[in-house]
């Protein structure tokens, strides 16, 4: 990648992997970068209006969805960031536009799409267990009845058909291990099978049907990891593990390969002074 960062956000759109803001010493960035998974090559696309980082971000219908996040704002003499509830929309053809914003501020949350609708799950905000429901046809948001059981922040959510997994994260200044699972179709939640070990600040990607989950730290004691877990038929299993131990790294699927791209190998305070901009590429065993 051509700019080292962590907690940015990710989403493919054909075989384009895009890389958009994410962390620095200086605040938030807003930089968007695509890369060219066939050819093996970074390009520059609209950056954000604003820079943002531990936001939700999705793909639906060619488009791409960013929803909360920290933003930049202020001047340049007194940068301040604050949490938004603000929804960007990418059309590749049109660049960035803002869409109808979330009901409340969320930060380090997940966005999934399923059924032409996007749901933003976690995070941190008021009455973070609350998962919003968004309707691009309409614009307008919605609040789905049933709330996340146990509300948290730094969560891989992933969407398997009409389910949404909400796996691991950071729960009362904790990681946890907990998966719990959002049926759609019934506004309903269920358990699911545990992660092998708590963690928080992992990337996680749907590949062939089965949900991958990388990376990813702990703050007591500081320490960053490179597991590679892998859940199907119920049940996790370990597959090759990341080069590189991080955190805060992106992951997207294309072409029958898993991509990680960017994160940090230092946890803590030390994210934003250990960002990196490898990439690395999975492929799964036949």
């Amino acid at each position: 990648m051509t700019t080292a960062r962590a907690n940015a956000g990710a989403a493919v759109l054909g075989s384009d992997l895009y890389v958009v803001g994410g962390g620095s010493t200086s605040g938030p960035r807003a930089l968007t970068e695509v890369y060219d998974t066939i050819g093996d090559i970074w390009r520059a696309d609209v950056a954000l209006p604003i820079g943002l980082e531990q936001f939700g971000i999705a793909a639906s219908d060619g488009r791409i969805y960013i929803a909360g996040g920290y933003a930049t704002g202020g001047t340049r003499d007194d940068p301040t960031v604050d949490e938004t509830n603000a929804m960007w929309i990418f059309d590749p053809a049109r660049g960035w536009r803002n869409g109808a914003p979330m009901p409340d501020a969320r930060v380090a949350l997940g966005l999934a799409a399923v059924g032409g609708k996007l749901y933003a799950v976690g995070g941190r905000g008021v009455e973070a267990g609350r998962v919003f429901i968004y309707d691009p046809a309409a614009d307008v948001w919605s609040t789905a009845r049933s709330n996340l059981p146990a509300p948290r922040a730094r969560a891989a959510v992933v969407a398997l058909g009409t389910d949404i997994y909400v796996i691991g994260g950071i729960e009362d200044g904790r990681p946890t291990a907990r998966v719990d699972i959002f049926d759609t179709t019934r506004d309903a939640w269920r358990a699911g099978p545990s992660l092998p070990i708590a963690r928080e600040g992992h990337a996680a990607a749907l590949l062939d049907g089965r949900i991958h989950v990388l990376g990813g730290e702990s703050l007591s004691p500081p320490k960053t990891y490179g597991d590679h877990f892998v859940l199907a038929n119920g049940a996790w299993s370990r597959a090759a593990p990341l080069p590189t131990p991080r955190h805060g790294a992106v992951a997207g699927v294309a072409g029958g390969k898993l991509f990680v791209v960017g994160g940090s190998p230092g946890a803590g305070v030390y994210t934003v002074f250990t960002q990196t901009d490898v990439v690395d590429i999975y492929s799964p065993g036949k």
